[in-house]
């Protein structure tokens, strides 16, 4: 039984390791979209375009997009 808790305990290091990394790529793509929707956003403004509601200009944005397909 040693060899096998000791297999599950290695599968469960890795696995932990795993997700860290996942983990912390995550919160910086998520840091990485913040930023660029901040940029984007101040563009926006600074064309005079008034911001109500991000999501809003998000999917307004999608289905331009879908249309051109």
């Amino acid at each position: 039984m040693s060899d096998l808790s000791e297999s599950v305990r290695g599968f469960c290091m890795i696995q932990l390791e795993i997700l860290k990394e996942r983990r912390h790529r995550l919160r910086k793509d998520f840091q990485d979209c913040q930023i660029q929707e901040e940029f984007i956003l101040s563009v926006l403004r600074d064309l005079g375009q008034k911001i109500d509601n991000t999501d809003t200009i998000i999917s307004s944005l999608i289905d331009i997009e879908e249309k051109k397909k």
